[in-house]
């Protein structure tokens, strides 16, 4: 999510510019005496879609409804970067550098070619992020205010919702992943003769669990794996058949299971609490940004938004 609003403040923030890497384009919106161009539409698209798809999509228009869509994403953007300034709201060098390296970590050393393919330096591209840092912070003091949910509307919602909150049944197995169907059956001998399962799963697994013992917690029986499903026929401390998944051969044991029921409005509660905040702060922040669309009088030329291709 950081990155794509990365890429927002980017191409947001590019439309400030009459030349440079974008270049110049057919204005198809306007917020306040900014233009948003139909390349800085191209530009932003070309990020959220794998390169091979550029080139295999036939060069043609893409539907109006997208179009639209990644348009009001960059006015967003821009809205929330001019009421930032307005509030006079402000981020740090650390702040910046903070995350910046967290982001650099992630991509390791990929992490210059990702600006390469952005065309930019890596001051301008921490500039983008700083606006990206202003966004957050002006989207959560505005909304801070809002989160209040008393227990009667907690109370309505689960008698009314009692559906969501019908547990299945659960199971708790572990399993032992091996590449070969030889292999399974030999670790599959030494279990049936008493061998333990934590431990030929340290030693024989080759899957990230396999090293705390195999141990794959609690599912639902809703959300199990088809190659799971066996665990409904077996008994806790039951070892299974060899079992095979592209991942390789499975041996499991079920270790527990827990009956269906209704989680109670104890239980419930905090689930629904954040539920309704959250659906509250994002119709306030839908209704704030109509209001700042409001303000200013932005304005979107659809009949050149039409004949833009994204390809």
């Amino acid at each position: 999510m950081l990155l794509t609003l990365v890429f927002l403040a980017f191409f947001t923030l590019s439309c400030d510019k009459k030349e440079g890497f974008f270049g110049k384009g057919k204005v198809i919106a306007k917020v306040g005496g900014t233009e948003i161009t139909g390349r800085d539409l191209v530009k932003y698209y070309k990020t959220l879609v794998q390169p091979s798809r550029h080139n295999s999509q036939p060069d043609s228009p893409a539907p109006l409804d997208l179009k639209m869509s990644l348009l009001g994403k960059l006015i967003e953007d821009k809205l929330l970067l001019r009421e930032a300034a307005k509030e006079g709201i402000q981020v740090s060098d650390e702040e910046i550098n903070q995350v910046y390296k967290g982001i650099a970590e992630d991509y390791g050393k990929d992490f210059n070619d990702y600006l390469k393919r952005l065309h930019l330096k890596l001051d301008e591209w921490k500039t983008y992020l700083s606006h990206d840092l202003l966004i957050e912070k002006v989207i959560r003091q505005h909304l801070r205010s809002v989160g209040e949910v008393t227990t009667r509307e907690i109370k309505d919602y689960y008698q009314s919702h009692l559906k969501e909150f019908q547990v299945p049944v659960q199971y708790r197995f572990s399993q032992i992943v091996v590449p070969t169907v030889k292999m399974a059956q030999k670790v599959r001998g030494k279990l049936l003769k008493g061998g333990d399962f934590p431990e030929l799963a340290k030693q024989y697994s080759i899957s990230p669990e396999g090293k705390r013992g195999g141990d794959m917690g609690y599912w639902r029986e809703d959300r199990l794996p088809k190659e799971f499903m066996i665990v409904r026929e077996m008994k806790v401390g039951e070892i299974s058949k060899v079992l095979r998944s592209p991942y390789g051969y499975h041996i499991i044991m079920l270790t527990g299971a827990k009956d269906a029921k209704v989680l109670s409005l104890k239980e419930a509660g905090p689930q629904i609490a954040r539920k309704l905040i959250s659906a509250k702060r994002e119709a306030e922040k839908d209704r704030w940004l109509k209001e700042l669309n409001k303000r200013a009088n932005v304005i979107i030329y659809k009949d050149v938004l039409k004949k833009i291709k994204l390809n």
